[in-house]
C-alpha cells in the first residue's frame, strides 16, 4: 500500500491529471462554444491555453512516473511552466479589473465559474505543489529558462506572425485580429512596450519561482537535521533509563 506520504502523492497527482485532461480537451479539442469558436487557431489563440498544454505534460509526466516508474520527460519544461503559470495568473486577473479583457459578463453557472477560477487560478496550486513538493524543476535551470524565454517569445510570435493576420476580430483603434481586445488598441510600439513589460514580469516569476524551490529546501534540510539530532527513544534507551530509575 505504502506510506501515507505516498498515497498522498498519488490521490494529488491523479486529482491534478483528471482536472487539467477535462479543462484541456473541452477548450482545445471541443473547443470554444462562443465568439471564439470562429478564430482560425480555435483555443490555441489564447495564452491561457498553452498554459492549459503546459500543466497537461507535466501532469502526465508526474503521473507516469508515480505508476509506470518511467523518467520525468516533463522535467526541462517544468521550470518554465511555473513562470508561464505566475505570468498568466497576473496579467489575467490584472487585466480583468481593468476592463482590458472585454465586457465582465456574469457567470451562466456555478460549472462556468469554477472553469474560469480553475483555469485562471485552481490550477496553479497543483502545478506548484507538484514542482515545490515533488520534484526537481531547478536542477538545470539555464536549459529550463531558455525554454521558458522560447514559450514567451514564440507565443508573441505566433500571435504578431499568425493569429492576428488570419483573424479579422476583434478591432481595436489600431488593428484587428489580435485575440486580447485591447492588443487592437495598440500600435507596434505600444505593443512592444507592453511585451518587454511582461518580459520583466516573467524574469521576475522565474526568480520568484526558483527562490521558492530553494526555500522549500533550506527548510526540508533544516527539519531532517532537527529530526536527527532528536531521535525517538529506542527499546535500549528505554531500557536504559528504566534500569538507572530502579537505581535510584
Amino acid at each position: 500500500m505504502g506510506s501515507t506520504e505516498d498515497r498522498t502523492r498519488r490521490v494529488f497527482r491523479s486529482v491534478a491529471l483528471a482536472l487539467i485532461a477535462y479543462y484541456w480537451f473541452m477548450g482545445l479539442i471541443i473547443g470554444p462554444v462562443d465568439e471564439n469558436a470562429d478564430r482560425w487557431a480555435g483555443g490555441f489563440s489564447f495564452l491561457s491555453n498553452w498554459n492549459l498544454t503546459l500543466n497537461l505534460l507535466v501532469a502526465l509526466g508526474a503521473i507516469m512516473n508515480e505508476f509506470g516508474g518511467r523518467d520525468r520527460f516533463d522535467k526541462p519544461i517544468l521550470a518554465a511552466a511555473m513562470g508561464v503559470n505566475i505570468i498568466v495568473l497576473i496579467l489575467y486577473w490584472t487585466l480583468k479589473a481593468l476592463g482590458a479583457l472585454g465586457e465582465v459578463e456574469a457567470y451562466d453557472s456555478f460549472f462556468d465559474m469554477f472553469r474560469d477560477y480553475y483555469i485562471h487560478g485552481i490550477k496553479y496550486v497543483f502545478l506548484f505543489g507538484e514542482a515545490v513538493f515533488y520534484s526537481e524543476p531547478f536542477e538545470d535551470w539555464r536549459r529550463s529558462y531558455g525554454i521558458f524565454m522560447a514559450i514567451f517569445f514564440g507565443y508573441i510570435i505566433w500571435m504578431e506572425a499568425v493569429v492576428s493576420r488570419l483573424d479579422d476580430f476583434p478591432c481595436g483603434k489600431e488593428s484587428c485580429g489580435f485575440p486580447y481586445e485591447f492588443l487592437n488598441d495598440l500600435n507596434t510600439t505600444g505593443r512592444l512596450i507592453f511585451y518587454f513589460g511582461v518580459w520583466m514580469l516573467g524574469n521576475l516569476a522565474y526568480g520568484f519561482s526558483y527562490w521558492l524551490v530553494k526555500y522549500k529546501e533550506r527548510i526540508w534540510k533544516s527539519l531532517e537535521y532537527l529530526s536527527a539530532r532528536v531521535s525517538p527513544i529506542t527499546n535500549g534507551d528505554l531500557d536504559h533509563l528504566i534500569h538507572f530509575f530502579h537505581r535510584y
